[in-house]
């Protein structure tokens, strides 16, 4: 059971030691068709360049953390209360639906092109990696640890809270966009994962629980059926580190990158539609896919019934045994009644789909425009609108809505303002920019300003920049009337 508990505790690690990254809602991105990798969440979006070239390593980095419950400042905040009257307060305080979401992704390439400046038909492609972390508060784990069994004598410890998700990825990607007419224009992308790390547990249920007995004595009563699932964590468990940074294990996750044998498939599907000149509605279903765990599986899991009534300890031994054997006879009696297991069945993940729709209207023309040469809408600079997101999670779909203003400053500078409602902040104010030198564009999107501003009182933040080479459609060969 001690490497089990050691995966717990990694897991927890994990959630908490990237607080300062965010979860997979990209608001600012979405629909922002100056950057072209708004093409990753909607492969309908309209971008229009005729190719584009993302820098490697540096065309899309993107990290944050999401928290419903708490931040940093809660427990660390520099006033006359203790640090262990903080975690209490914060124990009261959160519920099982409370959650904390990672999101890390790095784009290795991409490329986005079309044959000609009147073609239909607009191809990227690329790869990047993700990671991945996501799990509700578990309630009754916490106050266990926290405060142990007393002042909890017949509070049952719920299993099914332990509910979560660990991922590291990687995603080779290839879309295709068609224009079917000046109102409509429909996407796809195909994927293909490789899983370099999953530890994943949901589904659980059972309890343990602590009551009196008829005869006075504490009777200890544990139903479980528990698993834990992993797939890439075994090896890298059982590598010693190569000096202190590890980097033997780092070499053994980049081996991973493409070749894990921990394959996947999925398909983003997206649309772009003009009702009018001004308004436009888009939608996009991201991540409909799975992984097939196959390779360096380790599975952990816990089944049965068993009650032990009062522990009689006997501190100088007893017939012969030490305290040390006691213990050991004690731990495999329990693991002997609840069939504990280690096993490398295969497993199959579902990736988290997520759903983005968005409603904008176009106004403002710039005196100075040039008629646009694929289309018969007008250039409007300025757009207003709402977008929805919805994530597919374990316990249920969570969803945020987000209110956005976006701004053609000039020809080679846009800005995107955007505001979104969700479980993570009250505050979350975010801002976009894509500016473009000669053929060099920059980006920076930045979520929950206010956030940024005071990470330590911030429930949820995230910051994503890039550069990328653009060329852009060549004038049309025919001069304006």
């Amino acid at each position: 059971m001690n490497r089990t508990v050691g995966l717990l505790y990694l897991l927890l690690q994990l959630c908490f030691s990237g607080f300062y990254a965010h979860s997979q809602n990209k608001a600012l991105l979405y629909d922002f068709t100056a950057v072209p990798q708004s093409l990753l969440l909607n492969p309908a979006a309209e971008v229009d360049q005729q190719w584009y070239v993302g820098i490697p390593l540096l065309s899309g980095v993107r990290v944050g953390v999401g928290s419903s419950g708490f931040s940093i400042y809660d427990l660390f905040s520099d006033d006359e209360v203790s640090f262990n009257d903080k975690v209490g307060k914060l124990i009261d305080r959160m519920s099982p639906k409370d959650v904390i979401s990672v999101n890390q992704q790095l784009e290795l390439f991409n490329i986005g092109f079309k044959g000609n400046w009147m073609s239909r038909d607009y191809f990227s492609f690329g790869m990047y990696q993700e990671t991945d972390v996501f799990m509700y508060w578990p309630d009754d784990f916490a106050k266990f640890a926290y405060y142990g069994n007393k002042g909890r004598i017949g509070e049952k410890m719920d299993l099914a809270q332990l509910d979560i998700s660990a991922e590291i990825l990687t995603v080779l990607h290839f879309g295709w966009r068609r224009k079917i007419s000046d109102r409509l224009q429909v996407g796809v992308r195909a994927k293909w994962y490789s899983g370099m790390v999953d530890i994943h547990s949901s589904g659980n249920s059972g309890y343990f629980v602590t009551e009196n007995d008829a005869s006075n004595f504490y009777m200890h009563r544990i139903m479980a059926d528990v698993a834990i699932r992993t797939s890439g964590y075994k090896s890298l468990d059982e590598t010693p580190e190569k000096g202190e940074d590890g980097e033997e294990a780092r070499e053994k996750l980049r081996s991973r990158m493409l070749f894990s044998g921990n394959f996947g498939l999925g398909f983003d599907f997206g649309m772009s539609y003009h009702p009018s000149p001004q308004w436009t509605v888009t939608a996009s279903l991201l991540d409909f896919g799975f992984i097939r765990h196959t390779e360096d599986v380790r599975n952990y899991e816990l089944e049965g019934n068993y009650e032990l009534e009062g522990v009689e300890l006997f501190l100088n031994g007893a017939e012969g045994s030490s305290v040390g054997d006691y213990w050991e006879n004690l731990k495999d009696e329990i693991e002997d009644n609840l069939s504990y297991d280690k096993n490398n069945n295969k497993y199959t993940t579902q990736r988290a789909y997520k759903i983005y729709g968005a409603v904008n209207y176009a106004f403002g023309i710039r005196k100075d425009k040039k008629n646009h040469h694929l289309t018969d809408y007008e250039n409007y600079i300025n757009k207003v609108g709402v977008q929805l997101f919805v994530i597919n999670r374990p316990q249920g779909p969570i969803a945020s809505v987000t209110g956005f203003y976006s701004r053609q400053l000039t020809n080679f500078l846009e800005a995107k303002l955007s505001y979104t409602a969700d479980r993570y902040s009250q505050t979350n104010i975010g801002v976009g920019l894509a500016t473009r030198l000669g053929k060099v564009q920059f980006y920076l999107l930045a979520d929950d300003i206010p956030g940024l501003l005071n990470l330590g009182k911030a429930n949820y933040g995230g910051l994503q920049f890039g550069f990328n080479y653009i060329f852009s459609n060549p004038e049309p060969p025919f001069k304006e009337l």
